[in-house]
C-alpha cells in the first residue's frame, strides 16, 4: 500500500511539473520566450559578412570560429524543376536524389560510410525555380568534404539499378499521390493557377515522363545550368577569408561557364473570388488561395510582409487563426503566406476542414480578409508582430547551416552586405500607415479558391 502511495505521489508531482513547464514555456509558444532561455539571446558576430572573390566566382563570408564547423551553401539560379524538358519532367526530383548515390571513385555504400565515419553532410534540393545544395563537414575534414563534394558535382556514378529504384520510388509516389489530398489539391492548385506555364506541371511528373528520363539527360542537364555563371554561394565557419577564397575555386572551380538558358516568362495574375473544385471526395476537404503578392525589393515589401504576418502568418496567435479555428473550431489550421518565385509573387494560404464546415470557414475567412483591407491593423497589433518578428530574427542562426542559408538568401534577393545589420531596423521603422496601406492595396483584391473535397459547382464548370 506504502508503494502504491509513493508511485501515486510521484505521479502528481510529475503532473504538476508537466503543467509547471506548459504555462511557463508552451502554453503561449513565442519566438521571445524561447529566445529568452536561449544562447542565441544576445549572439553577436565578432566578424561582419564580407565579398570574397576568386577567378570568375564570388561569395558572401562569414568567419565564424565558435565552432569547428564549416558550412558552404549554394544555389544555381533558373535551374530548377520548371526549366526541364516537358517530356522528362521529374529530372530534377531524380537528379536530387541520385547525386549522393555514388561517384566515379566511391560506389553509394562506400560514399555513405566516408560521409558518415568524418561527419560530412552533402544534400541537395530543388524548387521551380532554382537548384539548390549544401557541404557542411567539421573543419578538420575540410579536405576530405571537399574531395567527396567535387566528385560528386563532376564525376556522378548515376548507376542504373539506382536510376531504376529512383524511378520506381518516384511512380510509387506518383500514384499514392492520387489517393492523398495534399497532393491531389497540389498538383490541381498548379493546373489551374499557371496554366500551361511551367509553374503548371506536377513537380515529380508523371509516370511516363519520370520513365523517360535517362542517366545522360541528368548529365546534360547538369552540364547546361551547373555553371558558375549562374552560382551563388555563401560561407559560414571556421576558416578565414583566405581559406574560404581557395575553397570557392576547389568546389567549384570546374564549373563550365557558359550559361544559356532564358528566366521564365512572368506569370499575369488577376483574382476575383473563383472557386475552382476538384470533383474527386475525400474525408476532408482543403484548399489553397491566391492572389497577387509583391516583390522582395518592392518598398511594399516589409509593410505587407507584417500584415500577412499579423493576418494569418504567426501560427496559432493570427488573426485567422483566432477566429475560424479557435473561436469557432472549423478547421484543423489555416494559414497566409508571401511567395516569392521568379515569375510571379504571390499572397496566400490555405485551410483543411470537414466538408460541412468547409464554406463555413471561407466564409469567417474572406469577411476577415475584407476588414483587413477596409480597416488594416491595430498599433498593438503592429508593435507585438514587430517584436516576435524581431525576437525570432536570431533564432535562424542556430546553426552553421542556418548562418550559410542566409548568406545565399542575401545574395539570391539583393539585400546587400549589411542586411545581418539593418534588418531589425527594416521592421522596426515600418510604420502603422505603412502597414494598413499596404492592407488596402493587396487585400483588396479578393483570392481565387482551388478546393478539394468540396462538392460543389465551380465557376470553372459553369463556364
Amino acid at each position: 500500500m506504502k508503494n502504491k502511495g509513493w508511485k501515486l505521489s510521484i505521479l502528481i508531482l510529475l503532473i504538476l511539473l508537466a503543467v509547471w513547464a506548459w504555462n511557463k514555456y508552451y502554453a503561449k509558444i513565442d519566438s521571445e520566450a524561447i529566445l529568452a532561455h536561449s544562447v542565441l539571446k544576445d549572439k553577436k558576430f565578432t566578424s561582419k559578412v564580407q565579398e570574397i572573390k576568386a577567378d570568375n566566382l564570388s561569395a558572401y563570408f562569414l568567419e565564424e570560429h565558435s565552432n569547428p564547423i564549416i558550412s558552404v551553401s549554394f544555389l544555381f539560379r533558373n535551374a530548377g524543376s520548371a526549366y526541364e524538358p516537358e517530356e522528362k519532367m521529374g529530372l530534377i526530383a531524380i537528379l536530387e536524389n541520385m547525386l549522393t548515390n555514388g561517384t566515379e571513385k566511391y560506389d553509394a555504400i562506400s560514399f555513405k560510410d566516408i560521409s558518415e565515419e568524418y561527419g560530412i553532410h552533402i544534400g541537395f534540393s530543388a524548387s521551380d525555380d532554382n537548384f539548390s545544395g549544401s557541404l557542411q563537414m567539421p573543419s578538420e575534414y575540410k579536405d576530405k568534404a571537399v574531395e567527396l563534394f567535387t566528385q560528386v558535382l563532376y564525376s556522378p556514378r548515376f548507376e542504373a539499378k539506382y536510376m531504376d529504384l529512383t524511378k520506381a520510388q518516384l511512380q510509387h509516389i506518383i500514384k499514392r499521390g492520387k489517393e492523398k489530398i495534399s497532393v491531389v489539391l497540389g498538383n490541381a492548385f498548379a493546373e489551374t493557377i499557371f496554366g500551361d506555364h511551367p509553374y503548371g506541371r506536377p513537380y515529380i511528373g508523371t509516370l511516363e515522363t519520370v520513365e523517360a528520363v535517362s542517366a545522360e539527360d541528368l548529365r546534360e542537364f547538369m552540364h547546361d545550368y551547373f555553371t558558375s555563371s549562374n552560382i551563388i554561394i555563401g560561407i559560414a565557419g571556421d576558416l578565414t577569408a583566405d581559406e574560404a577564397q581557395d575553397l570557392i575555386k576547389q568546389m567549384f572551380g570546374g564549373l563550365a561557364s557558359e550559361f544559356n538558358a532564358k528566366p521564365l516568362e512572368k506569370v499575369e495574375l488577376h483574382t476575383s473570388g473563383a472557386q475552382h473544385n476538384v470533383p474527386q471526395t475525400f474525408a476532408q476537404a482543403m484548399t489553397h488561395f491566391v492572389t497577387v503578392g509583391t516583390t522582395r525589393k518592392s518598398e511594399d515589401f516589409y509593410p505587407l510582409y507584417l500584415a500577412n504576418y499579423i493576418f494569418g502568418g504567426s501560427g496559432l496567435n493570427s488573426r485567422i487563426s483566432q477566429v475560424v479555428r479557435e473561436e469557432n473550431g472549423l478547421t484543423y489550421g489555416i494559414y497566409t503566406t508571401l511567395s516569392l518565385k521568379d515569375a510571379v509573387q504571390t499572397l496566400g494560404g490555405g485551410y483543411s476542414a470537414t466538408a460541412e464546415n468547409f464554406g463555413k470557414a471561407r466564409e469567417l475567412l474572406l469577411s476577415e480578409w475584407q476588414k483587413m483591407a477596409d480597416k488594416g491593423v491595430t498599433a498593438q497589433e503592429l508593435q507585438q508582430a514587430k517584436q516576435a518578428l524581431i525576437s525570432s530574427h536570431n533564432l535562424r542562426f542556430a546553426s552553421i547551416g542556418g548562418i550559410s542559408d542566409m548568406l545565399l538568401a542575401m545574395q539570391e534577393y539583393d539585400l546587400g552586405l549589411d542586411f545581418l545589420d539593418k534588418r531589425n531596423d527594416y521592421i522596426r521603422d515600418v510604420t502603422l500607415q505603412q502597414v494598413n496601406a499596404a492592407a488596402r492595396k493587396y487585400f483588396k483584391n479578393v483570392p481565387d479558391f482551388v478546393n478539394v473535397g468540396v462538392q460543389e459547382t465551380s465557376e470553372k464548370e459553369k463556364d
